[in-house]
Parts: structure tokens; C-alpha cells; sequence
């Protein structure tokens, strides 16, 4: 083999090397390169999405405090909406009040919310100072309680009376279906 032809093969060897390399570069390395790279973006938006969740729930943490303690027991639509009708009832009695109407509503319940809410329309009458302290009682954030629509007229024939209209509504734990009842 003369010097030429050995050249010749010495640069096709070389050649032919890098285009192995080249391939070998462009089939596998660069590949799994970029989905390496992928993956240490994901877990770095994973990272900062954790640390702002961590900030999150501390500013929160008096919210989650507060929830823990005064959280209600879990119990059924129909006991919610009675006991919220007879605690209107009861504390308008105790006052005084004049019961005229009481009305339950359809409750608020959608699967997808944890709290449902339990709703009555509780119409009365008597003087202004007892219905503010009759409403005072009634709205009750601790044990997520709330008249959410209000109403007073005055009556026509007596100037000391006041008739009023409540939307009183409780917020409660459904029963989970198959519990029994307590």
C-alpha cells in the first residue's frame, strides 16, 4: 500500500468516525438531552410552585386555625335546616318577637363544595332595638351562621313595631352517605 492510499484511508477513517459520531450525537445523546432538560424545568416550576403554596398556607394559617376550631359536626340537610329554623323560632320567642312566617328554602348543595348550606325565611315583627338583638344572635360567624338578606318596614298601625324580614342561612359538613346518624 503506497502513502496515498494509506492517507486516503487514515482520512476516511476519520471521516467515517465522525460521521458515527455525528449520528450517535443526533439519534441518542440530544434526545435524552433534551428530555433531561425538560425534566429539571418541570421540577423547577414544581419547586417554585411549592415554595409559593408554603407562603400561601402560612399567611393562611390564622384562616386554617380558626376553621379547626369552630369547624361544625357533619350532618344532613334536613337537620341543618331544622335546627336553623328552630333556633330562629326559639331565639325570637325568647326576645319577644312576633313569629309571623317561617319558611324553609332549597338548600345550597353542589358536589364539588365541602360546606353545603342550609337556608329559611323567617318573617317577624316587634320593636327595632329586640329585632337588632334578635339578629345580632342569629348572625354567628364561630358557628357559620348568617341572616344574608334583612328587610324592616315599619307596620302601618303601630309606629313602635317593626316587621322584618330574615334569610338566615348555616353553613354545615354534609353527612357522607352511609354514616349513621348520631
Amino acid at each position: 500500500m503506497s502513502d496515498r492510499e494509506k492517507r486516503l484511508l487514515f482520512i476516511l477513517l476519520i471521516v467515517g468516525f465522525l460521521i458515527v459520531n455525528a449520528v450517535v450525537l443526533n439519534v441518542f445523546y440530544l434526545p435524552k438531552l433534551k428530555e433531561v432538560r425538560g425534566r429539571e424545568l418541570n421540577m423547577n416550576n414544581a419547586y417554585q410552585q411549592s415554595i409559593i403554596d408554603l407562603e400561601d398556607q402560612e399567611s393562611q394559617r390564622s384562616e386554617m386555625d380558626w376553621l379547626m376550631k369552630y369547624e361544625p359536626q357533619a350532618t344532613t340537610p334536613q337537620k341543618a335546616q331544622t335546627d336553623l329554623e328552630q333556633l330562629a323560632n326559639r331565639e325570637a320567642q325568647r326576645r319577644g318577637l312576633t313569629v309571623n312566617d317561617t319558611k324553609p328554602m332549597t338548600a345550597v348543595a353542589y358536589p364539588s363544595f365541602f360546606y353545603h348550606r342550609a337556608r329559611v325565611e323567617v318573617e317577624v315583627s316587634g320593636r327595632e332595638q329586640v329585632l337588632y338583638q334578635w339578629m345580632d344572635r342569629l348572625n354567628s360567624p364561630p358557628d357559620l351562621r348568617s341572616a344574608t338578606m334583612i328587610r324592616m318596614n315599619p307596620k302601618r298601625d303601630d309606629d313602635t313595631q317593626v316587621d322584618c324580614l330574615v334569610v338566615l342561612e348555616q353553613w354545615f359538613v354534609p353527612k357522607k352517605a352511609g354514616t349513621p346518624d348520631a
